[in-house]
């Protein structure tokens, strides 16, 4: 499911008309039609709003589901708290520097038809030039024919998940700046990304300007 239609799911389960809906979250009814038909996509930032009205997880919300290995990994790590922004931040030592405002080429990767037509549009509107690659081969593969300035990254992906893909970006291209952009912020999660070289980690959901700082 993508986010429309498990937003119209978790309505209908609790016998909301979208007009109810759109009163609890302070947008139009058209506006809730519009996700529902698929038409347009919520703000990220709307996300956690959303989720606490319908009574899901964001995670749900987003149609993330752990992999059964990353699920495992997870069971299986004593290094498993979750993690918030600051918290990610302060293990990759990230500190805040002015965005040049230079215009950059970006490839997003996340198996999520929603979250790419949404960051597509949040970073065209700031000036980015932006590829979309479904899963993490077809990540590599545009990065084989295409020369971009950053690679944003989800970890749960169909396939090879993000960290996999991260390891052969750098092995590869270890210049290549890559932000990793995931809702699993576990710390054996973030860890694993610093490890093998990742320059950033945003965690799901979050505000615009977050990625924005981070991408530069």
């Amino acid at each position: 499911m993508n986010i429309g239609e498990v937003i119209k799911s978790k309505r209908q389960k609790r016998n909301m008309l979208q007009a109810e809906l759109a009163a609890l979250l302070k947008v139009t009814p058209q506006a809730v039609s519009r996700w529902e038909m698929g038409i347009s996509y919520p703000d990220i930032a709307m996300v956690p709003k959303i989720a606490e009205v319908l009574q899901v997880t964001a995670d749900e919300l987003l149609g993330i589901r752990p992999s059964n290995e990353n699920q495992k990994s997870a069971e299986d790590s004593t290094d498993n708290t979750i993690l918030n922004q600051d918290q990610v931040d302060s293990i990759f030592d990230y500190i805040p520097e002015p965005v040049t405002g230079k215009s950059k080429k970006v490839l997003v990767a996340d198996d999520a038809d929603f979250m790419r037509m949404m960051l597509e549009d949040m970073l065209t509107h700031q000036g980015y030039t932006v590829l979309q690659a479904k899963d993490g081969q077809e990540c590599l593969d545009i990065l084989r024919e295409e020369v971009v300035d950053v690679c944003v990254l989800d970890i749960c992906m169909p396939g090879m998940d993000g960290i996999e893909v991260l390891r052969k970006i750098k092995e590869g291209q270890p210049e290549l700046r890559v932000v990793m952009l995931s809702a699993l912020s576990q710390e054996s999660n973030v860890k694993q990304a610093l490890q093998f070289g990742a320059d950033a980690f945003v965690v799901k959901p979050f505000q615009g300007q977050c990625l924005i700082d981070r991408i530069g």
